[in-house]
C-alpha cells in the first residue's frame, strides 16, 4: 500500500481532476468484497489477504469486521488466499466477471485441520451488493456457443432486449441491429468499449472482432449511477495480456461466403510488472442477392479489418495503468441493397474509426481508491453512390431507385474524460463505499448529404419532380454528468443510495451549401451562422434507490427491489433546429416527362404546380433562419422505474431469478407545426379502399383530416408532448448453470408489455399516423413489438473429448403496420400515412431459430491445441418471413380511381434466411 504521505498529496490531486470532469458509464471491471470468518462465523480481523490472477499480486488486510475488498478487477480467474496466525491458510477460487461484484464468505479453519480449498464456478452468482436487471457473458459461453459472433446476437439472448434483425449464421453481413429495451426507444441504447461510451443516438460508429472479446455485458435497468440512460446498456471489454503467455489463431468459413480470419496473443513483457495484448482480424461477406420487379439482381459485398491493442502496466504498487486502442476499417460494394435499390443507387462505403483510451488506477489507502481515464474517438465515413455523382437519381414505375443515390459523409470526433473513487468507511454497526464521480463528453458531428448531378430527382409513380438543396450539419454536444452514492451494510440488508445530476447542452456550429445547380433562384446558397449560445441545455437530478434482503439461514436467496429515474440523452433535437435539417431540402413540382426517359429536365417541370415542400421555407428559401424551433421550457424525457426481484442460488454453481419491471416515460417529445393546434385541422373524409395480395384482403376506412392554416406554417415546433405517457411492464425469468462439471446452461424468458397512453391534450394533428401514433395502445419502435420471448442455450463435453452446444430463440413476430398515404389537398399539400386499424392487429408469424455447434479438440504437445468446429444455423430450415411491405397504396379523392395499391403492398421483405453451415478451425496456444 501506498505510505500516508503519499496518498496526502495524491488525494488533493485526484480531485483536482475531478473537477475538470468526467463521462460517466458502467465499469468495465468487477469487484472482489469478501469477509474472514471464525467457525462460530465471527469476523477475523488482521489476516493478510492476497490476490492472485491474470497480473501481479495484490495484498491487503482485513479490517475490524474482517471485511477486505479488490476494486477494478480485469475480467478473469482469481485466487484468494487468507494468513492469520492460529489459523490454516485458506484459499478461495473466484472469477470475476464483467460489471459484478464477487461477494465471499470464507470460513478459516484453527490450526490443525487440513487446508480449506473452496472452488467457485465462472463468476458470482448471487450480488448483494447491486440491483440490476441485464446478463453477463463471459469467454466460455462467447466462444461455445453458436452465434453469428457479433454483439446483436447475444444482445437477442437477453429477456427485455428485442433485436429487429435475425441474422442466420452471420453469412450475409455484420451490419449492426436496431434494437429496444424494457420500453426505451432505440436512440437511447449505449454503446461502451472498454470503459468508454462510444455511440451517438443509440448507434455505435465502431464494430468488433468477437475474438477479442473477454466478456459481454448488458445492463437493462436498475440503480446503479452509472447507468445514464433509460436504454439498453451494452458494456464491450477487449482481452488483456496476463502472466502466460496465450494465443489462438482461427479461419472459418460460412456458407453464403463469409470468411473470418484472425490471430490473437498476450502475455508479459516484465512479468508482474508490463503485459501486452494485441489482435488482428479480416472478415469478408459476400452479401444476399435481391431481385428488382425486372428480375435484375442486385448484391453487396464488404470486407472488414480490425486491430486491437492493450497495454497493461503497474508502475509502482498499488498502481494499474492501461492503455487501449482499436482499428475498425470497412470497406463495402452495393450497401444499402434491396429490392427497391438498383445496383448504381446502392452506396460503396469507406468507414475507419478509431479509438484511443488511457487509465490509471490508484489504491491510496485501504479505504480509498480512485481510477482517472481519457478517450479520444474520431470517426470518418463516407457513402458514394456507385453510379456516380454525375448523374440524376430517379425513382421508376415500380418504386425502384435508379442511376444514383444520395452521398452522405459523416465525422464525428468524440472526447472523453473520466472519474471515479470509493470510500470505504463505518458508522456505528453500519458498513458503507461511498461511491462518487464526474464525467465529461464531448462529440462533434459533422454530417453533408447531397443528391446528385443536377440535384433533381424524378418520382415517375406520383408525377412529381423534386428540387433539392445539399444539407450540411455541423454540431457540437457537451455532456457533463456527476453522482453519489452509498452502499449501506446492516447484517442481512444492503441498500444503495445515490443521486445522479446530469448536464446536456448542443449547439449548431456555422456552415454553408452551394445553390441548386439548375435552379439557383428557387433554392440559393446559404451561408449560416450557427448558434450564438446554447439553443438547448437539459439539468436534471436523477434518484437511484436499492435494497436486498439476504433471506434464510444460509443467506442464499436475495429479495431486491429499486426505483431509479432515467433522463434522455440529448441528440436529434440539435440537428432539427439546424438551418439544414434533415437529408435533404426539397420542392416539389408537378413533372411531365415529356420524352419518357425516367429523367427530369428542367423544362419538364411545371413551376406554376407546387405539390409541396420539406425542410425550406419556400417563401423565403434563401433564408439562414432554421425552419423549426424549440418550444420554450423544452424538458428532458424522462422515465421512472420500479423492480422487484428475487434470486436463489441454488447451488455452487446454479441460479435463478425473477424480476418484475414497471416504467413510466414522461415529457415525451413531439413536432407539431409550428402555431397549429386541434382546431388548426378539418375532417375531409374517409380514405376507403381494399387491397389484394395472393389472397389476402384488407379493407380500411381511416379519416383523415387537412390543414386550414393559411399561410401554411413551414416548420416544426419540438416541444413536449402533453396528456401524454408510456408505460411499461415486464417479467423475467432466467436460469443460469454456470460451466462446472463439463456443461452448462443458460435459459431465459421474458414476458414485454409497451403501451403508449393519450389524452385529448396530446394531439394536435388528429391524423393518425402510422405507426399509430394518435393512438392509446402497444408501442412500435420500428416496427419492434414481441410480448414474448425466450432463449435457451448450453454445452456439453461428450466422451471422446466432443463438445456440442446449442442455442434455441424464439419470439412473437413483430406487427405489420399497414398503412395508405392520403392526398389531402389541404393548404399545406399534406400527404400523411394513415394506420390502419391497430398497430398490433396484424403480426408476421411467430419466430424460430435452433443453431447447432460441434467442435473436437486436439492436443499437441503441451501447449497448442487445435480445435476443429462446425455449425449448423436454422437447423429446422424455417423460412418464416420476417418483413412485409405495409404500404398499402395512394388514396387522392380527386383521382380516378380514388385508391391505388401500391404494388409492393404486402410483399415479403425478408424472410429467414436457410438453413446455413460454417465450418473452420482454431488453433490455441
Amino acid at each position: 500500500m501506498r505510505s500516508a504521505r503519499a496518498s496526502v498529496v495524491l488525494l488533493p490531486a485526484t480531485l483536482l481532476l475531478a473537477a475538470v470532469a468526467a463521462a460517466q458509464i458502467p465499469s468495465p471491471t468487477g469487484n472482489i468484497y469478501g469477509t474472514a470468518l471464525d467457525v462460530q462465523e465471527k469476523p477475523l480481523s488482521g489476516a493478510t489477504v492476497t490476490l492472485s490472477g491474470p497480473g501481479a499480486a495484490h495484498t491487503t488486510n482485513t479490517d475490524t469486521r474482517g471485511d477486505f475488498h479488490f476494486l477494478n478487477l480485469s475480467p478473469g480467474a482469481y485466487s484468494v488466499r487468507l494468513e492469520l496466525k492460529g489459523f490454516e491458510t485458506t484459499r478461495r477460487d473466484v472469477a470475476v466477471v464483467l460489471g459484478k461484484n464477487a461477494v465471499l464468505a470464507i470460513t478459516m479453519q484453527i490450526v490443525g485441520a487440513q487446508e480449506s480449498v473452496t472452488v467457485s464456478g465462472e463468476g458470482p452468482l448471487a450480488d448483494s451488493r447491486k440491483t440490476e436487471t441485464g446478463a453477463t457473458y463471459g469467454q466460455k459461453e462467447l466462444r461455445s456457443i453458436p452465434t453469428t459472433r457479433d454483439p446483436w446476437a447475444i444482445l437477442r439472448q437477453v429477456p427485455g432486449v428485442l433485436v429487429a434483425n435475425m441474422n442466420v449464421g452471420g453469412g450475409q453481413s455484420a451490419q449492426q441491429s436496431v434494437f429496444v429495451g424494457k420500453g426505451s426507444h432505440s436512440d437511447q441504447n449505449i454503446y461502451n468499449l472498454d470503459g468508454v461510451a462510444i455511440s451517438i443516438g443509440g448507434i455505435s460508429p465502431l464494430y468488433f472482432d468477437f475474438d477479442s472479446l473477454d466478456s459481454i455485458g448488458i445492463a437493462t435497468g436498475g440503480s446503479d449511477p452509472s447507468l445514464s440512460t433509460p436504454g439498453v446498456t451494452l458494456n464491450l471489454v477487449t482481452k488483456r495480456g496476463t502472466n502466460r503467455l496465450l494465443g489462438s489463431a482461427r479461419i472459418l468459413y460460412t456458407g453464403g461466403a463469409r470468411w473470418d480470419y484472425g490471430i490473437e496473443a498476450g502475455g508479459p513483457l516484465w512479468r508482474d510488472r508490463l503485459w501486452l495484448w494485441g489482435a488482428g482480424a479480416s472478415n469478408s461477406f459476400l452479401g444476399q442477392t435481391f431481385l428488382l420487379p425486372t428480375g435484375e439482381p442486385v448484391r453487396s459485398q464488404e470486407t472488414q479489418k480490425y486491430w486491437n491493442g492493450k497495454l497493461n502496466a503497474e508502475p509502482v504498487p498499488a498502481n494499474t495503468l492501461t492503455l487501449s486502442y482499436l482499428n475498425f476499417e470497412r470497406v463495402a460494394r452495393g450497401r444499402g441493397a434491396g429490392p427497391s435499390r438498383s445496383q448504381p443507387s446502392t452506396w460503396d462505403q469507406t468507414f475507419p474509426a478509431q479509438s484511443y483510451k488511457i487509465e490509471d488506477s490508484q489504491v491510496l489507502s485501504a479505504r480509498l481508491f480512485a481510477s482517472l481515464y481519457f478517450s479520444y474517438l474520431p470517426v470518418d465515413s463516407t457513402n458514394t453512390p456507385e453510379g456516380g455523382l454525375d448523374k440524376q437519381a430517379d425513382i421508376d414505375t415500380d418504386y425502384v431507385w435508379r442511376n444514383s443515390f444520395r452521398l452522405r459523409r459523416f465525422r464525428g470526433p468524440q472526447h472523453q474524460t473520466g472519474l471515479t473513487a470509493s470510500a470505504f468507511f463505518d458508522t456505528g454497526d453500519l458498513r458503507h463505499e461511498l461511491k462518487f464521480g464526474f464525467g465529461y463528453r464531448r462529440a462533434r458531428l459533422d454530417s453533408l448529404s447531397a443528391w446528385p448531378g443536377d440535384q433533381l430527382i424524378g418520382y415517375q409513380p406520383f408525377q412529381l419532380a423534386a428540387i433539392t438543396r445539399t444539407v450540411d450539419q455541423k454540431i457540437v454536444l457537451n455532456y457533463y454528468n456527476a453522482y453519489l452514492g452509498d452502499t449501506i451494510q446492516a447484517g442481512r440488508l444492503t441498500v444503495n443510495v445515490a443521486a445522479r445530476f446530469d448536464y446536456q447542452q448542443g449547439k449548431n456550429l456555422p456552415s454553408a451549401v452551394p445553390a441548386n445547380p439548375l435552379f439557383r433562384e428557387l433554392l440559393p446558397a446559404v451561408q449560416y451562422g450557427g448558434d450564438s449560445g446554447y439553443p438547448i441545455t437539459w439539468r436534471l437530478l436523477q434518484p437511484r434507490v436499492g435494497a436486498t434482503l439476504a433471506l434464510g439461514r444460509d443467506r442464499k436467496s436475495l429479495l431486491r427491489a429499486s426505483y431509479s429515474r432515467f433522463s434522455s440523452q440529448l441528440g436529434r433535437e440539435i440537428s432539427e433546429i439546424n438551418a439544414f435539417p434533415g437529408s435533404s431540402a426539397y420542392l416539389y413540382y408537378g413533372w411531365n416527362d415529356v420524352n419518357r426517359n425516367g429523367h427530369v429536365e428542367p423544362g419538364e417541370v411545371d413551376l406554376s404546380d407546387p405539390q409541396g415542400f420539406s425542410n425550406v421555407d419556400p417563401k423565403n428559401p434563401g433564408s439562414a433562419v432554421p425552419v423549426n424551433q424549440i418550444a420554450s421550457h423544452l424538458k428532458p424525457p424522462t422515465t421512472d422505474e420500479f423492480i422487484l426481484g428475487i434470486e436463489r442460488q441454488i447451488s455452487s454453481d446454479l441460479s435463478a431469478s425473477l424480476a418484475y419491471t414497471h416504467r413510466l416515460l414522461r415529457n415525451s417529445e413531439f413536432s407539431p407545426l409550428i402555431g397549429t393546434s386541434r382546431g388548426s385541422y378539418r375532417y375531409i373524409a374517409n380514405a376507403v379502399g381494399s387491397a389484394t395480395s395472393d389472397g389476402f384482403v384488407l379493407n380500411f376506412s381511416e379519416p383523415y383530416y387537412g390543414l386550414t392554416t393559411v399561410p401554411p406554417p413551414v416548420g416544426s415546433d419540438i416541444q413536449n408532448r402533453p396528456d401524454y405517457e408510456e408505460t411499461y411492464d415486464g417479467m423475467e425469468l432466467q436460469l443460469i448453470k454456470r460451466f462446472s462439471h463439463g456443461w452448462m446452461l443458460r435459459a431465459s424468458f421474458g414476458y414485454n408489455d409497451w403501451q403508449q397512453h393519450l389524452g385529448a391534450g396530446a394531439i394536435v394533428n388528429p391524423n393518425n399516423e402510422v405507426p399509430g401514433t394518435n393512438a392509446t395502445g402497444p408501442v412500435v419502435d420500428g416496427v419492434i413489438n414481441s410480448t414474448w420471448q425466450f432463449n435457451v442455450s448450453g454445452m456439453v463435453q461428450l466422451p471422446w473429448g466432443i463438445e456440442v452446444a446449442a442455442n434455441f430463440f424464439g419470439r412473437q413476430g413483430f406487427p405489420i403496420p399497414y398503412s395508405v398515404e392520403v392526398v389531402t389537398h389541404d393548404t399545406r399539400d399534406s400527404r400523411p400515412s394513415l394506420q390502419i386499424g391497430q398497430v398490433t392487429a396484424y403480426r408476421l408469424p411467430d419466430v424460430f431459430e435452433l443453431d447447432v455447434h460441434v467442435e473436437r479438440p486436439f492436443r499437441i504437445g503441451s501447449t497448442v491445441t487445435i480445435s476443429p468446429a462446425f455449425d449448423c444455423f436454422n437447423m429446422l430450415n424455417s423460412h418464416t418471413v420476417l418483413q412485409r411491405s405495409g404500404r398499402v397504396g395512394s388514396y387522392d379523392a380527386e383521382g380516378d380511381p380514388a385508391f391505388t395499391q401500391d404494388p409492393s403492398f404486402n410483399a415479403a421483405g425478408e424472410v429467414l434466411s436457410s438453413r446455413a453451415f460454417r465450418g473452420g478451425v482454431r488453433i490455441s496456444f
